[in-house]
């Protein structure tokens, strides 16, 4: 009985032919692309010229000045937007107003304060006032 030996070699073998003729075609066709692409560009070179011609004769007209002040302006507006978006969703504050939340959440903070210790001084004398009345009222009896 055979062990395969024959078999993987065939196989090898075929495997290996099959890469060398791909290399062969995929060689003949980068040759003809390449062939056909210098033709092109020859053929679209003066076209290209003639374009890139218009574009800075476009460029340079009143138009074109226009054209390139409102882009200009618009860049900054978006650069803005971005900015102000970022300092929102992004984390980053703006100074002025982490300055005002303190602001308004120390003053809060400070008047409950206040507050309850002015209800424990009330509820104190309350208090007091309880005791001495019920005082009162056993001495009499």
């Amino acid at each position: 009985m055979s062990n395969g030996n024959g078999v993987t070699a065939a196989l090898s073998s075929a495997a290996g032919s099959v890469s060398d003729k791909a290399q062969e075609i995929g060689g003949a066709i980068a040759d003809k692309a390449e062939a056909a692409m210098k033709a092109a560009k020859k053929k679209a070179a003066p076209v290209i010229k003639k374009a890139k011609a218009q574009v800075k004769k476009a460029e340079k007209s009143d138009a074109g000045k226009a054209v390139k002040k409102a882009v200009k302006g618009a860049k900054k507006k978006v650069d803005a937007a971005v900015k102000a978006v970022e300092a929102k969703v992004g984390g980053k504050k703006a100074p002025k107003k982490k300055a005002a939340a303190k602001k308004k959440v120390a003053p809060k903070k400070k008047a409950a304060a206040k507050k309850t210790t002015a209800k424990r001084k009330v509820a104190g004398k309350k208090v007091a006032v309880k005791k001495k009345a019920a005082a009162k009222k056993t001495t009499a009896k």
